[in-house]
């Protein structure tokens, strides 16, 4: 069996590539979390804490775009290493605000330190003009994801409008 002419085919089809790549991509960076004892979501509601400051469990769910049953377990693991808290919201008892710890801070810069230097050797391959084409290329194709997308706002016309 010839196998040299389909790789060609393979390495010459975008979808191909962009799926191993990012495959490639995602190990690394879960590889680079993992030193910290955190996962790619546990990430994002860290930066999304550290944008926002406080906020609620399900605004973080939907700053973050995270399912609302993950969330819990999340947040617990955040609390368990000390970078996050829930606390009663003194406004509502009924909802918790989740914030982030001095610790939770320190751990976020030193990962955003890794993050960047893993992004900046995996990509060195590229020439600085090549890599911000290739961002501004994965950028129009992340809009067209789900991820990408805004979510819908309700009171825009949507169920809740007029009242």
């Amino acid at each position: 069996m010839e196998t040299q002419p389909a790789m060609q085919r393979l390495t010459a089809d975008p979808g191909f590539l962009l799926s191993r790549v990012g495959a490639a991509v995602r190990a690394g960076f879960k590889e680079v979390l993992a030193r910290w004892g955190i996962r790619p979501l546990q990430y994002v509601i860290l930066l999304v804490l550290d944008t926002v400051g406080g906020a609620s469990q399900q605004e973080l769910c939907a700053a973050a775009g995270i399912d609302s049953g993950n969330m819990v377990e999340l947040l617990d693991g955040l609390e368990a290493l000390g970078y996050a808290r829930r606390a009663r919201d003194p406004r509502d008892r009924r909802r918790y605000v989740v914030t982030m710890t001095q610790r939770g801070q320190s751990a976020l810069a030193e990962l955003r330190q890794a993050v960047g230097q893993y992004t900046t050797g995996f990509l060195s391959p590229l020439t600085g003009p090549e890599r911000e084409r290739l961002g501004s290329i994965l950028g129009k194709l992340y809009v067209t994801t789900a991820e990408g997308r805004p979510p819908a706002r309700l009171g825009a016309g949507g169920p809740q409008a007029g009242g």
